[in-house]
């Protein structure tokens, strides 16, 4: 095309007379569609990786153990 063609064009365009060939609306229909998957999965939460918690808390008290026992396995906080 030459310039002055591709100023018509956005000469037409500016005052409201687009015209699009079944080829042009196809290609901008399947770059929509592609572009909303590729959108879609970026702000997918599992994209931003999933995080496992145990929720086992060490109190200070010994080997991870609530009651204050050495080992953990003695409830009175004895040895065995």
């Amino acid at each position: 095309m030459t310039p002055t063609e591709w100023k018509e064009k956005a000469m037409d365009t500016v005052n409201g007379k687009l015209t699009l060939t079944k080829l042009d609306f196809c290609l901008i229909g399947a770059i929509c569609f592609l572009a909303g998957i590729c959108i879609g999965l970026l702000a997918a939460p599992l994209t931003r990786g999933i995080t496992v918690l145990s929720h086992n808390v060490n109190n200070g008290s010994g080997n991870g153990s609530k009651n204050g026992s050495k080992n953990g396995n003695n409830k009175n906080g004895g040895e065995l």
